[in-house]
């Protein structure tokens, strides 16, 4: 059997992470799949010593991996023929294209976006008669909808993100057959014409006067972890006995359940939105929690089966009514979170790590929250 990868360089990284039986140590490096040359990031993980991971390393490249000096460029495919150029047969596809380069969860809401706001508009077209002139016109009508739903303009970022995915595709089609051209990427994106929504969170004193009338120990478990963790819904509904360790006051979040699934399942098991694998410590008020809690199997909030999106989301909707306080989504209890250490003084690389999130977007999207801190520097200054 032929090797089944590239890797142009020999580099890795050794992890440790912390489980509740003990230290161990991931390997992370990178390689080229040889049929789709598409570049990913390959873990290797669980090995007691530092030793043993770079054994299984080295194990994993001699059989697996061919080393070459340069990254290989995909062949332009040349069209045949019988070559269908209609949008709607080349969607078909870029779909399974995809498969060896992101996640189940992203491609379910690239296929979602596109066969919803696309195919209606284009799938009968030939990709080639896709000018600038029908981009843009496309783009005025897309700008310019209402959502049925609330009846108001869609978001900016949601048109943002639907424009990338309609020109991802269309860069696809250009590399795999010469006479196609991304033509969207002469089309000038309009800009913001509305204020970005103002950010929704609870003060702690909010988040107490809710969670008093939480009557149901499975909930009032989970908005307190939601609260005081500031993790993504995914990564804590995904959480078991063993990322738990009370006797260290730590949680592992290493990965995160989702429902976006392109195999019919109701949900699958995947690794974090930015792949980071941490033991983030947790407060008392958290600790004393999860000790009075009795956790699931495999779920520990759940048990057989995870949480529903929909019951949960009912659940908190309920009390934050019985509780009077100002209706937020669950997703908000993070930014909450965000908030709450921001005033304690935590800093961007700190509240970054604690959510799991990379430094550049956590400026991205709480920089403005910090602006007391700027205000009072300039303050000292003065």
């Amino acid at each position: 059997m032929g090797k089944e990868f590239f890797i142009v360089s020999t580099k890795y990284s050794i992890q440790e992470r912390q489980t509740k039986k003990g230290k161990v140590y991931d390997v992370v490096f990178r390689l080229i799949d040889k049929q789709s040359l598409a570049e990913k990031q390959k873990y290797l993980c669980g090995f007691k010593t530092k030793s043993e991971a770079k054994a299984q390393y080295t194990d994993f490249i001699t059989t697996h991996c061919e080393l070459i000096k340069n990254k290989p460029v995909p062949h332009q495919e040349q069209a045949s023929s019988t070559t269908s150029y209609l949008i709607k047969d080349l969607l078909h596809v870029y779909f399974p294209s995809l498969q060896n380069q992101l996640k189940d969860s992203t491609i379910y809401e690239k296929q979602k976006d596109l066969e919803r706001v696309i195919l209606p508009r284009f799938g009968e077209m030939d990709v080639r008669l896709l000018t600038t002139h029908e981009l843009y016109k496309w783009q005025d009508e897309l700008w310019s909808a209402k959502n049925p739903k609330t009846g108001k303009p869609y978001s900016y970022k949601y048109l943002s993100k639907l424009r990338t995915y309609f020109s991802a595709f269309l860069s696809w089609c250009a590399v795999r057959y010469p006479e196609v051209k991304n033509n969207l990427l002469e089309v000038k994106k309009p800009k913001r014409r509305t204020p970005q929504k103002q950010m929704q969170f609870w003060t702690r004193e909010q988040f107490e006067q809710f969670i008093k009338v939480v009557a149901d120990p499975t909930y009032h478990a989970v908005f307190t972890t939601l609260f005081f963790t500031g993790r993504r819904k995914g990564e804590v509904l995904s959480l078991s006995a063993d990322d738990i360790d009370l006797s260290k006051s730590t949680i592992s979040f290493n990965k995160s359940l989702s429902r976006k699934t392109l195999d019919g399942q109701p949900y699958n098991i995947t690794s974090t939105k930015t792949e980071l694998v941490s033991s983030t410590p947790i407060c008392t008020t958290l600790l004393n929690e999860l000790k009075s809690y009795q956790g699931g199997t495999p779920f520990y909030f759940g048990g057989e089966h995870p949480l529903t999106d929909n019951t949960l989301r009912r659940a908190f909707n309920k009390y934050c009514e019985q509780a009077k306080v100002k209706q937020i989504r669950i997703h908000d209890l993070r930014h909450s979170f965000v908030s709450m250490c921001i005033h304690l003084g935590a800093t961007i690389p700190v509240v970054a790590d604690l959510i799991g999130d990379t430094i550049a977007q956590v400026t991205k999207t709480y920089a403005h929250l910090y602006e007391t801190d700027k205000r009072n520097i300039i303050a000292l200054i003065n």
